[in-house]
């Protein structure tokens, strides 16, 4: 008789909403309606009913919870506060809908991923799905003539920007942070050279594809993030090889000199804030968000207000049409007022402490800690690409990476040895 337990595992329900979730900036189901469907929304409502199915056939009611409910709950309620006196309420509830059933889908990874074994394989799957989007966007954008000619001749000044099917190649290259950083820590541990070029191949597809975005914040948070992997495993062959790598390409092809010297500029530009409209907007919108904050006398201006009370402060045609916020963190500020930004702050900083505890019991009680410390990565690497856009609390990505981490949080002190006995007990 086959086990229900066994049939729909972590793997099985998980899995199918990452495929998802990575194939939504690719695929739309139902595009050009008011709320596109997508494979994601198709994936999730599967893994809903597959979760809820393998509870009641294991007669199992029981539900864990990783210790964020009070800081969640109190976010959504300073949240739902300010929709009392937001310029866009309709919106906002909206917005503030998909969040909680965000927040509900890391409870759903939380509790369906019961083993090391199956953490390991959604990992695995994860940088699988991965490196086939990013093949795909390669493709379309290397071997495509025109893109390939038009940003040649511009030399990176103005250029078609690869994006996959994302409205903003930003996100499209901050979906995959969480593959390249466990690709990184997996390279760390890697026992041989065969092992170590294989990772680093993987790695490089996905970093290629990463830099046809030309996204400038996405390059500062994934250097970041890998440098933090790096450092923390005193492992530095992924720097070594990507040094020769372009070191031997950028010597035997005129058009990446180019794209290199294009991609280093850009990298300087973000911060001067002078060279570029892109810089000079983000100075605008974090000055418009102090002032929106002080003049809503420290309580913000209501969730999802930002973009129309900035217009009050700069016409579109003032700032290039730009009124969307390109920081998380001041945009939460002058929404969410204070209070909220404070709540806002602890309740990252909890998920950062969690992540950094778990990877230190790894490696004192000597599991193998690549994947934690890759999904600890690639959450540093989400809190500094925030820093330079909007739209945190809606990443479906970050999302799974923040379930997955927390699930990781669970093995601490399991009685198995993280190489010979992956399998443990459910924990409940």
């Amino acid at each position: 008789m086959i086990s229900i337990s066994k049939t729909f595992n972590g793997i099985i329900i998980i899995v199918p909403v990452i495929i998802g979730a990575y194939l939504s900036g690719m695929v739309y189901l139902s595009e050009g309606s008011a709320i596109p469907l997508t494979v994601f929304q198709i994936a999730l409502v599967v893994a809903f009913f597959f979760f809820c199915f393998k509870k009641i056939a294991d007669r199992d009611l029981s539900f864990s919870f990783y210790g964020l409910e009070i800081e969640y709950l109190l976010f959504l309620s300073i949240i739902f506060l300010s929709l009392i006196y937001s310029p866009e309420r309709a919106e906002g509830l909206f917005y503030v809908t998909r969040y909680i059933v965000l927040i509900g889908l890391t409870y759903i990874i939380y509790n369906s991923i019961n083993t090391k074994k199956e953490l390991r394989i959604v990992c695995y799957a994860i940088i699988g799905i991965a490196v086939i989007v990013a093949f795909q966007n390669i493709v379309n954008n290397v071997l495509n003539p025109e893109v390939a000619a038009f940003n040649y001749i511009n030399e990176g000044q103005k250029i078609i920007r690869a994006r996959g099917a994302e409205a903003d190649p930003n996100v499209f290259a901050s979906n995959f942070f969480m593959p390249i950083m466990l690709l990184i820590a997996l390279m760390g541990e890697a026992k041989n050279f065969k092992h170590r070029l294989f990772l680093y191949g993987l790695s490089g597809i996905i970093i290629l594809s990463v830099l046809l975005t030309y996204s400038r914040s996405s390059w500062v948070a994934i250097f970041i993030a890998a440098m933090l992997v790096m450092i923390y495993q005193k492992k530095y062959s992924f720097l070594f090889y990507s040094v020769i790598v372009t070191g031997l390409v950028f010597l035997g092809s005129d058009s990446v000199r180019n794209v290199v010297f294009s991609v280093a500029e850009r990298v300087a530009d973000i911060f001067a804030g002078t060279s570029d409209d892109s810089s000079r907007f983000r100075l605008i919108l974090l000055e418009t968000a102090i002032l929106m904050w002080l003049d809503s006398y420290t309580f913000g201006v209501g969730y999802q207000g930002f973009s129309t009370m900035f217009q009050n402060y700069y016409p579109p045609q003032e700032v290039g049409g730009v009124f969307e916020p390109h920081n998380e963190y001041y945009t939460v500020l002058a929404e969410l007022g204070l209070i909220g930004f404070v709540v806002f702050m602890f309740l990252l900083w909890k998920i950062v402490k969690t992540g950094w505890n778990t990877l230190k019991a790894y490696n004192a009680q000597g599991y193998s800690t690549s994947i934690s410390l890759g999904l600890f990565a690639s959450f540093i690497a989400y809190l500094v690409f925030f820093q330079f856009l909007g739209g945190m609390q809606l990443h479906s990505i970050l999302t799974i990476n923040i379930g997955l981490l927390f699930c990781a949080s669970k093995f601490v002190n399991t009685e198995e040895d993280s190489e010979s006995a992956l399998q443990t007990e459910p924990v409940v």
